[in-house]
């Protein structure tokens, strides 16, 4: 038996409502991972100078 257009129209309709759901959350879940690297980057940033400062300390410790 086939399907009538209108059966055919409802089907599509509710499968975008679907597609819609999913893309909302995909896009929640990609800003959220954004965020995560941002933070994360900037973390790595401000550690970075701490690293170096705190190497040359030690030498200078161990030097005296």
């Amino acid at each position: 038996m086939a399907l009538s257009n209108v059966e055919v129209l409802e089907n599509l309709r509710k499968q975008k409502v679907e597609i819609e759901t999913q893309l909302e959350s995909l896009r929640t879940t990609y800003l959220k991972v954004l965020g995560a690297i941002d933070a994360l980057e900037q973390i790595e940033e401000a550690n970075a100078p701490e690293d170096t400062e705190g190497e040359s300390t030690v030498e200078e410790s161990t030097e005296e």
